[in-house]
């Protein structure tokens, strides 16, 4: 059974979901990383003890959600729940969160078909998501960092240029980039599009170590590396939106 309930204090409304266990013997506060709070009670607690208990949390509560206001998940669709589907490559593996005793930092890999994170047996279950996130995001940037070295090694060699300095970044509003003085920033969330996508990209600006314009040589000098470029550029374009963590 549920109910909804509110109260007022430190300045605003703190309103929160009652859910009764007959499981359930002590009460419990948990505020949720979207901001909703549920206050899990036991069968016939009665809602008046219910909202002084509330009172009483209320700093605590408003300290909580202060800290998820500040440190929003950075795409709503993405919760870092188990049975998520997470690209990887270009493939879809489902999410699988695993705690173990034996681990302080929370840890990912792929296992078994499956995005597995593994977390410490302690972790509270409203910072369960962080710790996932955190995982996923260190998996990917190195993950993203190992393939982009390689391919970076492979066509410098072709292009004649010394394998410049690269750095693997989160970037909102662009896939690559290369400064004045050659060093090449790519999006590591590139990691889950298709091999032939990220390798577009780390070509791509390894020719703006030649050309830093977009010109007929720069082209020509992508098209030398990669024939069939325009195809993975055109289907970066098209699934670019998906790459979102």
């Amino acid at each position: 059974m549920r109910k909804y309930d509110s109260i007022k204090a430190c300045d605003r409304t703190i309103s929160y979901e009652i859910i009764y266990s007959k499981k359930r013997k002590r009460a419990a506060i948990l505020v949720r990383p979207d901001l909703r709070i549920e206050f899990r009670a036991p069968q016939g607690l009665n809602v008046d003890i219910i909202r002084k208990m509330v009172e009483r949390k209320a700093q605590w509560i408003v300290k909580k959600l202060e800290f998820f206001e500040a440190n929003r998940l950075p795409d709503p669709s993405k919760q870092y729940s188990e049975g998520e589907s997470y690209l990887y490559l270009g493939k879809e593996y489902p999410l699988k969160i695993v705690f173990k005793n034996s681990i302080k930092k929370p840890l990912a890999l792929l296992k078994d078909s499956e995005l597995r994170v593994e977390i410490p047996g302690n972790t509270s279950e409203d910072q369960i998501p962080f710790l996932v996130k955190e995982a996923i995001w260190s998996f990917y940037s190195e993950r993203a960092r190992e393939e982009i070295e390689k391919l970076l090694k492979i066509y410098s060699k072709k292009l004649g240029v010394v394998t410049p300095v690269f750095k693997v970044k989160h970037q909102k509003r662009r896939w690559g980039s290369c400064s004045a003085d050659n060093v090449l920033r790519i999006n590591f969330q590139l990691i889950m599009a298709p091999p032939d996508q990220l390798e577009y990209v780390v070509v791509h600006e390894l020719c703006h170590v030649k050309e830093k314009n977009h010109s007929l040589r720069f082209w020509k000098l992508v098209r030398e590396l990669m024939p069939d470029y325009q195809v993975h550029r055109d289907n970066l374009k098209k699934d670019g939106w998906k790459y979102v963590l």
